[in-house]
């Protein structure tokens, strides 16, 4: 079993770190350690981000909602998942999605305002920070740009890279197969006919009430 050395060192937001800057940080900073059982929230959409949190055992999904068309993208994600990094700051400080534990689950978290310390207390941490925010500023141009195609591939491409992490293990799209062809601005049939060319090829799994994407690398083709 990992020590709480490794599973820090091995945290996004901690790579490059070493023993003596773990130990300073654990020496500094309350951890709160949470446990979710199967089914339970850990998040609600526009709850206000006060913490940052990371999954240190267990599954979540992450279910972001498209209101206007009531489709939602759902991802499974584990060990190591930072969530709410990206809305420690700025204007918009709540969560975008709901997150949900997949299974039993541990969450390590503290405060917004140990976080600041850490950024300043080293170069590397900060440094870490900016490459995650980063990534996630780039997503939405890099994904216009790669997945320009107006066809339902490349709609839905659009879609997976930009709602969804590339760390993500499955992906879902839930929602009805009217709702999901008009966000594709396609009739019913022909989204039925792509769901099949594609569950052929291996790339969806069609499911009642939704599509999985078992991968999502193989899915935007990476």
């Amino acid at each position: 079993m990992a020590s709480m050395y490794e599973t820090l060192m091995d945290l996004p937001l901690f790579k490059g770190v070493g023993k003596d800057h773990i130990s300073q940080f654990l020496e500094k900073t309350p951890l709160i350690f949470t446990n979710y059982q199967k089914g339970e929230e850990i998040s609600t959409p526009g709850e206000e981000v006060k913490m940052i949190k990371f999954i240190i055992k267990g599954e979540v999904r992450i279910c972001n909602t498209l209101d206007s068309l009531d489709l939602t993208v759902e991802e499974r994600s584990g060990t190591g998942r930072v969530l709410g990094a990206d809305r420690l700051f700025g204007i918009s400080t709540g969560y975008p999605f709901k997150i949900i534990a997949d299974e039993q689950t541990s969450i390590m978290q503290f405060k917004k305002e140990q976080y600041v310390n850490l950024l300043y207390s080293d170069r590397i941490y900060m440094l870490n920070f900016f490459n995650y925010l980063s990534l996630r500023a780039q997503r939405p141009t890099e994904a216009v740009s790669t997945y320009a195609e107006g066809d339902i591939t490349g709609i839905l491409r659009r879609m997976v890279a930009i709602l969804t992490d590339p760390v993500a293990r499955e992906i879902s799209i839930r929602g009805t197969r009217e709702n999901l062809a008009c966000y594709c601005g396609v009739d019913v049939d022909k989204l039925v006919n792509w769901e099949k060319d594609m569950e052929d090829a291996g790339m969806v799994i069609r499911e009642p009430g939704k599509l999985v994407i078992p991968s999502r690398d193989n899915f935007l083709g990476l």
